[in-house]
């Protein structure tokens, strides 16, 4: 009976893993099944049940990193997972882009333009879903980039942590602006920009405080015309990322860029 219960264990695993573990072993799981994906199959779908255990376990935000496993407190690894859930997303994005067609020039460019618009209406589901998982992680993400410079007065922090934090604040600017942005495009549904959009809402200040006071003007100015044919439903979230973005002093992470 002993030996039994202990096999039970050793056979599942999983069923014990914590949220960091089940992370890895999910998005493993879903890229092997990505790379089996064919023009005909497409890629694994949310609508699967099987796929959507193997996303409750990638973008579950909350499990992972309110009550976050060591791992999580190391900038690097919190990096990893950071741009291995937008590398999914990405991957969704850009499906059979890099397959060949006898095809060239403008109706070459056209053909993947089709294929881009076509994958953003069959996998919006996946590619909102892993991209407001991205938000809640760049947000993990910021906050300890900001407890460990924070650690330190301003004027004592090197030339290549100074250059450190810059780099990340523009790459942490980019993913922002990237996801906030997607409100304004037609092929995504009202559920999936709000999905996106309240993640993003709620580590706007964060993703703000990143930015240099031009850069926070030029996305506010970029959602100028954002409210046209607005859902009213996503209205809330925007102008919490709004009033983040008005914002013109500059502390904290802001002030490496």
């Amino acid at each position: 009976m002993r030996i039994l219960f202990l096999g039970t264990l050793l056979a599942a695993p999983a069923a014990w893993a914590d949220s960091y573990t089940d992370f890895q072993q999910a998005s493993a799981r879903l890229e092997a099944l990505m790379a089996k994906a064919t023009p005909q199959g497409g890629l694994p779908r949310l609508r699967d049940p099987a796929v959507a255990q193997l996303f409750a376990h990638i973008a579950d935000g909350p499990r992972l990193f309110q009550a976050p496993v060591a791992a999580l407190q190391d900038v690097n690894q919190s990096v990893a997972v950071c741009e291995k859930a937008m590398r999914l997303g990405k991957t969704y994005y850009a499906f059979g882009l890099a397959w060949p067609l006898p095809l060239s020039g403008p109706q070459l460019q056209q053909a993947r333009k089709e294929q881009v618009t076509q994958n953003l209406a069959n996998y919006g589901d996946e590619m909102s879903t892993l991209f407001a998982f991205g938000m809640h992680c760049h947000g993990h993400l910021i906050a300890l980039m900001e407890q460990e410079f924070s650690a330190q007065p301003a004027d004592a922090v090197s030339g290549p942590e100074r250059l450190r934090a810059r780099a990340f604040s523009k790459n942490a600017g980019v993913v922002y602006t990237g996801v906030v942005q997607f409100v304004q495009v037609p092929f995504w549904n009202v559920a999936q920009k709000k999905m996106m959009l309240e993640a993003a809402a709620q580590h706007a200040t964060a993703n703000a405080n990143l930015m240099a006071p031009p850069l926070r003007e030029r996305l506010l100015t970029s959602l100028a015309d954002a409210d046209k044919d607005l859902d009213p439903g996503l209205a809330p979230a925007l102008a919490t990322i709004r009033q983040a973005l008005a914002v013109t002093s500059c502390e904290g992470l802001c002030q490496y860029y």
